[in-house]
């Protein structure tokens, strides 16, 4: 009996194919399992051994084909007749001599855990790259707070202190621990790590909140003009005040790294698109409900016209290496899809480039 030891490359692909963490299955042309990897089994409810031999039908597959498709949810049915929801991608592999089809899922669960701990740190990063801009911004009114007090004290121990200037020292403490509370606040929120979490709320407080984390940096730092336009007639919104913060600070952050040297001009404006109404750059389509909209305009050289449709691809950035992750956009995309809105990005007939984002008024 002569037994065939695998090769140093079947091996490897062997490893390769136990170690992912998504669930490979590996079918022949009749639809039946002859591969099953680990993952492939713990998603499922199986041994990874029980699943060679069985058929596509088997696994509950339903009307899904094995024909190639793109990564789609759809559902697979364990051994006790539940279904399991998963991220499903089907890929033909062929050769002059054999015909497989390489099925590959991750449990939609796990992937939704994923995405949540990608937004917190993503979030995280951004913290890092604001803390200047926001420890000028408290440093400001504790500042206030502390020349005011030795003010106050020196008054009273020259016993010149009127009931008017009182109230005048009272007034700036007050002012000034209100601001340090409301961008402790926004901080605070920004960087807490939660699930989706909407509620009725005010967009054009979204995007003062997201300016109060970055203006110091931008004027000071990088010699930018925060310039905004924001519709003042705006109603409430229902929508989760944390995420949208997290999309305005990515948009705001990418218009800032894509300026010259020299500085520029960031634009952020909001307005209400009525019902009916098509918004600019949408497919034509028209809103089907009331909308509101804000962009974030900038002053750089624009985007190369092949790479609009790929910059909200996770990890792809056009920054140089060690400047950012190219996830902030993905990011960004992923956050608007949530609240079922759109995003989009175009370059403006005069130099620079801008991004919109449209959101209906509920969900």
């Amino acid at each position: 009996m002569v037994i065939t030891q695998p090769t140093t490359t079947e091996a490897f692909y062997e490893h390769l194919l136990q170690t992912v963490s998504a669930g490979v299955l590996v079918l022949d042309d009749n639809g039946i399992v002859t591969s099953a990897n680990t993952a492939a089994g713990r998603i499922l409810g199986w041994e990874s051994e029980q699943l060679i031999g069985r058929t596509w039908a088997d696994i509950g597959a339903g009307e899904q084909t094995l024909a190639e498709c793109p990564p789609h949810q759809t559902t697979l049915r364990q051994p006790d007749g539940r279904s399991v929801t998963v991220n499903l991608a089907i890929t033909p592999v062929s050769d002059h001599i054999t015909s497989t089809t390489m099925v590959s899922f991750t449990h939609w669960q796990e992937i939704e855990q994923l995405n949540e701990a990608l937004l917190q740190t993503q979030r995280l990063a951004g913290i890092g790259l604001l803390t200047a801009s926001v420890a000028h911004e408290l440093n400001t009114p504790l500042s206030i707070i502390a020349a005011t007090c030795s003010n106050l004290l020196h008054e009273i121990e020259e016993n010149n202190l009127g009931m008017e200037q009182l109230l005048h020292y009272v007034q700036m403490i007050e002012q000034s621990a209100w601001r340090s509370a409301r961008i402790v606040e926004v901080l605070r929120n920004y960087s807490y790590a939660a699930e989706m979490q909407t509620a009725v709320t005010d967009l054009n407080m979204i995007i003062e909140d997201a300016l109060v984390l970055v203006q110091h940096q931008f004027r000071g730092e990088y010699n930018i003009q925060l310039v905004k336009k924001l519709d003042e007639e705006l109603k409430t919104i229902v929508l989760d005040h944390n995420r949208l913060t997290q999309v305005l600070l990515n948009l705001l952050i990418n218009a800032r790294d894509a300026m010259p040297a020299s500085g520029g001009t960031v634009e952020i404006r909001s307005w209400c698109i009525n019902e009916g109404q098509t918004p600019p750059g949408g497919n034509g389509n028209g809103a089907h409900q009331e909308a509101y909209a804000f962009s974030v305009s900038d002053t750089s050289s624009g985007i190369e016209p092949a790479l609009l449709e790929r910059i909200f691809e996770p990890f792809f950035s056009t920054k140089q290496l060690g400047k950012g992750a190219g996830l902030g956009l993905f990011i960004s995309r992923q956050i608007v899809e949530q609240h079922n809105g759109r995003i989009w990005a175009e370059n403006n007939e005069l130099g620079g480039a801008t991004f919109t984002v449209v959101l209906p008024r509920n969900l």
